[in-house]
């Protein structure tokens, strides 16, 4: 495949190199060269395969740091809630009738919408993982599982095993999906649970996923009732290291966020959920500050009704800006790099387009009314993009959107399918929760 007079964009210095040419083979850029120029005679480097780039610009794949993908179905079923209600008087009363066939329709439909919206790998924390693994082999994207497990409650020793089971077996099966051990939490999973897991995590070599210090009121309970927030705590039980994805660690403090740093471990900053609770928070300048490996997640479509990072990576820096009262933090040289730092779920050298790099990349055409006049194509990025400048996506050298349309589900079937199970998920008669908030 050859992407030819392409301009490619470098979040990492905001810089533009017109009139390109990539060449790409088994899933890789193999040579990045000026228009015009005949590629290296390499045998079987190219399949025929000729994009026209003119007009476009051309950046690494998205990542989503964490979600709960299959959490389609549960869109806008919990508005203008507080945090306790969400929880335990919608979403887990709800998640108790989902099917595994259910997880995979709605992985499937959520795949769907991250493709269309430039994201190729995701960090997926959710339950039957093994459905979400068949659906994302069947999308083409790129993902890290991890089989979401509760520490306490009646069926956690069995859940344990059920996660286990999925872990072992899956975790060599594609080279494109990822396997991580899943704690939900250090509020629910208790400390001799997560060095249990931590355990497994080291025999098997496989790296963590974890929520912790999501709220204020987190922290503020695992004061009173260890002496430790929740991230010194995951410290202490070792859960805290290289590799580890921490979803949110939105209320760290800064003496958290240099023991993360120190320990290796990454953030996954879901800014849409945080605002939607009312939560306001400096934690992104923060963490750049610290130097403290961050990139964006989505979170589940129930808080934050979108899979789209661009929108993420929006709304990181209007918080940046307002909880700091300050117009000058959250910066576009500082936000955009955070969108494709796929370090932070286990993918190496990834979020820059060079020779050598995988080839998970994204077509923006900018000829629409929202990207005009065009003085600031960063600028246009963050703050005008939508979903109808997402040309053409990539993964693993693999066309998977072209022209906007995605080639690899059949996204009308998909809905209707959908929309069904949606009905049904909703009309439950149980009020009690799977576990208490």
């Amino acid at each position: 495949m050859i992407i030819k007079n392409i301009s490619i964009l470098s979040f990492k210095d905001l810089s533009v190199r017109e009139n390109m040419d990539l060449t790409i083979h088994e899933g890789r850029i193999r040579k990045i060269s000026e228009a015009g120029e005949v590629p290296e005679p390499v045998s079987g480097i190219t399949d025929g395969t000729i994009i026209d780039g003119t007009g476009k610009y051309i950046i690494p794949g998205l990542i989503n740091a964490h979600a709960h993908t299959a959490m389609t179905l549960l869109r806008g079923v919990a508005e203008d809630v507080n945090v306790g209600d969400w929880f335990n008087r919608h979403v887990w009363i709800y998640e108790q009738s989902l099917t595994p066939n259910d997880v995979y329709t709605g992985t499937l439909l959520g795949a769907a919408e991250m493709l269309l919206s430039g994201v190729t790998a995701v960090a997926d924390h959710y339950f039957a993982m093994d459905r979400a693994f068949e659906a994302y082999e069947k999308s083409g994207m790129r993902a890290n599982l991890a089989w979401a497990i509760f520490g306490t409650g009646s069926e956690a020793d069995k859940q344990f095993e059920t996660a286990m089971d999925f872990t072992r077996y899956y975790k060599d099966k594609n080279p494109r999906i990822l396997v991580s051990l899943g704690p939900h939490s250090p509020y629910i999973c208790p400390e001799n649970f997560l060095k249990k897991v931590v355990l497994e995590s080291e025999k098997l070599n496989i790296p963590m996923h974890i929520h912790v210090s999501e709220t204020e009121e987190q922290v503020v309970q695992s004061l009173e009732r260890t002496g430790l927030t929740p991230v010194q705590v995951l410290d202490k039980t070792g859960v805290l290291r290289k590799e580890t994805i921490l979803a949110h660690a939105y209320w760290a403090t800064d003496e958290d966020l240099k023991l993360i740093k120190q320990r290796g471990a990454g953030i996954a900053h879901c800014a849409k959920t945080y605002m939607k609770f009312g939560n306001v928070n400096d934690l992104l300048p923060r963490a750049l500050k610290a130097g403290v490996k961050i990139a964006y997640g989505s979170d589940g479509l129930a808080s934050n009704n979108t899979l789209n990072i661009f929108e993420t990576a929006r709304d990181a820096a209007l918080l940046s800006k307002c909880s700091t009262a300050n117009p000058e933090s959250g910066k576009i040289h500082k936000i955009l790099p955070v969108l494709n730092r796929g370090s932070v779920i286990g993918l190496k050298n990834y979020g820059e387009i060079m020779e050598g790099a995988l080839a998970d990349l994204v077509i923006i055409d900018p000829a629409t009314p929202n990207m005009m006049p065009g003085y600031n194509i960063f600028a246009d990025i963050l703050y005008s993009l939508n979903n109808r400048n997402v040309d053409t996506v990539i993964v693993d050298g693999r066309v998977v959107v072209e022209n906007g349309r995605l080639l690899t589900i059949d996204v009308k079937k998909l809905q209707k399918e959908a929309l069904v199970i949606s009905k049904r998920l909703v009309a439950t008669v149980s009020d009690k929760p799977m576990q208490s908030y």
